[in-house]
């Protein structure tokens, strides 16, 4: 598929496709009049990618560990394994944090 048929897919643009190439994420073949052609495993590689990127995993850590991210989860390398539970902290974190807030706004409403 082509570079606009992978954005489309995984419901980005193609500039951040490009991007991600840039970053050697992805490493697409090039047909006879050098289009970028990308496999259907692209598609679900870049959505990884754009969801531990919405998590806060820096672009540049995900990209150093790309192979990582090609296998089954059992096989995942545990530089990755680490910086996911150390992501997955964060975000409990962050949640208990704003459920505080939360609490306090209903209570003060309720007022």
């Amino acid at each position: 598929m082509k570079i606009g048929e992978l954005a489309r897919a995984c419901k980005t643009s193609i500039r951040m496709i490009r991007f991600y190439e840039k970053l050697n994420l992805v490493s697409p073949q090039r047909n006879s009049s050098g289009y970028r052609i990308y496999k259907a495993q692209d598609i679900d590689f870049i959505k990884k990618v754009m969801i531990l990127n919405r998590a806060g995993l820096p672009l540049k850590d995900i990209a150093l560990l790309r192979d990582c991210l090609n296998d089954e989860p059992q096989d995942f390398c545990t530089v990755l394994r680490r910086k996911l539970e150390d992501k997955r902290a964060d975000i409990d974190r962050q949640i208990d944090s704003l459920n505080e807030s939360k609490a306090l706004l209903d209570k003060l409403l309720a007022r």
